[in-house]
């Protein structure tokens, strides 16, 4: 079975990226796209349609009922939650791109559309999935996972949130920010497993560095090359497609991780420790918009 993918959104380079790869595979293409014209120029969005084969849709909500599954790839963040409901509600598995959200009750929002429409979850960062990033997953135990990122604490800063959050697969309880040099704070995990990860590394290698320490010590370094982005845009590709086959959901996932990216933004701000309860983290409030304003794609 071919699986007929709707793209929301050509802001960024993840479009074109993802576009190839699922053209590349035999169970899915794409079939349907529809874009604002926020970073895009009609041009653009024509010759992309035309490229993939690709019907092109005024109102991405009409688009629901004739996809098999949806990818929310806006920039703007404040767009995802309106943007992914009338799928989720659908029952359409939904990938929404990173960051999922810029404020506690749109992380909600997207939840309780998931939930209460039956479908699949999907999205995030990429990160977790670059194959040396997953390998550190398959050891046991308890564990300490130090992530270094670098970029905007927030729209940069999922990757190594998602990254800690998955190597841990537990909740997140709290988030301490550190005295240390730099950006960083500690998150605790309901397992009690537990970690570091600093926002201000190097731009100039545009690199992520990865410690995970539990049964085994072992770490990940992933450039931000070409090659090593289709190395983790595949399987993070082909975990949607599982989520579109019924055979995998990432929604608890998902949503803590999103929910824990808000803490950090919270703790880093206030300079106090933030937990799920905390008055700071549903106070948190991320302008998408304005992110879009000075946004250029890479390509």
């Amino acid at each position: 079975m071919v699986h007929e993918i709707g793209l929301v959104g050509l802001d960024s380079s993840h479009p074109g990226a993802f576009a190839e790869i699922l053209s590349e595979r035999d169970d899915t293409t794409v079939a349907a796209v529809w874009d604002s014209g926020a970073v895009r120029s009609e041009a653009y969005t024509e010759e992309f349609c035309e490229r993939h084969g690709a019907r092109r849709y005024d109102d991405p909500a009409e688009m629901a009922g004739a996809v098999d599954g949806a990818m929310v790839l806006t920039v703007d963040w404040g767009t995802h939650a309106p943007l992914a409901e009338p799928f989720l509600a659908e029952g359409v598995p939904t990938l929404v791109d990173k960051p999922l959200a810029g404020r506690l009750v749109d992380v909600e929002a997207i939840a309780e559309a998931a939930r209460d429409g039956g479908a699949g979850l999907a999205g995030g960062s990429a990160l977790p999935f670059h194959p040396s990033v997953a390998s550190l997953a398959e050891d046991g135990g308890l564990r300490t996972v130090y992530c270094v990122g670098y970029g905007d604490p927030f729209f940069y800063g999922v990757h190594p949130v998602d990254v800690v959050r998955t190597l841990t697969g537990a909740d997140w309880t709290s988030v301490d920010p550190r005295s240390e040099p730099g950006q960083a704070v500690g998150v605790r995990f309901e397992d009690g497993s537990a970690s570091t990860v600093r926002f201000d590394g190097s731009a100039e290698d545009a690199s992520f560095g990865v410690l995970s320490v539990g049964d085994r010590t072992r770490t990940a370094h992933v450039e931000g090359t070409e090659e090593e982005l289709h190395r983790m845009y595949g399987p993070f590709l082909a975990a949607f497609v599982d989520v579109v086959e019924g055979r995998r959901d990432e929604r608890e996932r998902l949503v803590d991780g999103a929910s824990l990216l808000l803490a950090v933004d919270a703790a880093l701000e206030s300079g106090e420790v933030v937990t799920p309860e905390s008055d700071a983290l549903a106070g948190v409030e991320k302008d998408g918009a304005a992110f879009l304003a000075d946004y250029s794609p890479y390509y």
